[in-house]
């Protein structure tokens, strides 16, 4: 059984890009932030949507 990470704004969903980081899913990462319009306020990472990042800033 799989456990589930626990995200940086304290959910446990999968698709933000520091759980995928965290998984080594580089590729994925990779896919969402080519064009990115937004920054994570929390990690500064930018992403192209801002349901990728827990704290989403336009750029």
């Amino acid at each position: 059984m799989e456990t589930k990470q626990t995200c940086r704004c304290g959910a446990t969903h999968q698709g933000h890009i520091c759980i995928l980081r965290s998984k080594g899913l580089t590729e994925e990462v990779a896919h969402l932030t080519d064009k990115p319009t937004v920054v994570c306020f929390l990690c500064g990472v930018e992403a192209n949507a801002p349901e990728n990042v827990c704290e989403p800033m336009p750029l």
